[in-house]
């Protein structure tokens, strides 16, 4: 028997005629309320992060973005360790740029937006701690050195798409062109070039 037909039956009380519109309201809410979860798993996988980074990660893009015409000057600590931490910030935005490169030859890049900062009167943000105490947490125990390096300089960078970015940096006398993930914030791939190579999608 049709809905039509169930409704038309004048037998039924008012609340037995609503319930197959009841049902499928509950229905409808059950599949919006999933939408946002189905996105972020989408997201998970289609930038290969975790679950629950996703948003963080997405937060980095938009910063990437924000700054994308912004050429940092970065100063540079090294440990004896040999893990590396570029720092600079935009002038406009002024937001702040990580870059930790470890001895291993891996580097990742981590913004940190200035409204994030701390204000005056309130805590410092976790996450900002979290972020340097947690690098030297992992770090090997025992008597640790810290030194100035080589700082270093954007020539130019490009956001070709949401899965690339391509920087190509001076650090002394040499340069260094980049692929970045804005997204995961990984360097995927470094190569020494020289110092007029255009930031571009090809190579």
């Amino acid at each position: 028997m049709t809905d039509r037909g169930i409704s038309d039956e004048p037998h039924l009380g008012p609340v037995q005629r609503f319930v197959p519109i009841l049902k499928t309201m509950a229905l409808v809410v059950t599949i919006v309320g999933a939408v946002p979860t189905a996105i972020t798993a989408y997201h998970a996988w289609q930038y290969k992060v975790p679950f629950t980074q996703v948003s963080h990660r997405l937060a980095q893009y938009e910063i990437w973005e924000r700054n994308i015409d912004c050429k940092i000057d970065y100063k540079a600590l090294s440990t004896s360790q040999g893990t590396k931490l570029d720092a600079g910030a935009c002038p406009s935005t002024r937001d702040i740029s990580l870059k930790i490169s470890t001895d291993d030859g891996k580097a990742t890049y981590e913004w940190i937006a200035y409204n994030q900062l701390q204000k005056p009167g309130e805590a410092p943000p976790s996450g900002i701690l979290d972020l340097i105490i947690g690098g030297a947490r992992a770090e090997t125990s025992g008597p640790r050195s810290v030194q100035l390096a080589q700082g270093m300089e954007v020539v130019c960078q490009s956001l070709i798409s949401k899965s690339q970015l391509v920087r190509v940096v001076k650090e002394g006398s040499q340069c260094y062109r980049e692929v970045v993930s804005p997204v995961r914030g990984s360097v995927d791939k470094r190569e020494q070039v020289p110092c007029e190579t255009k930031c571009n999608a090809a190579g």
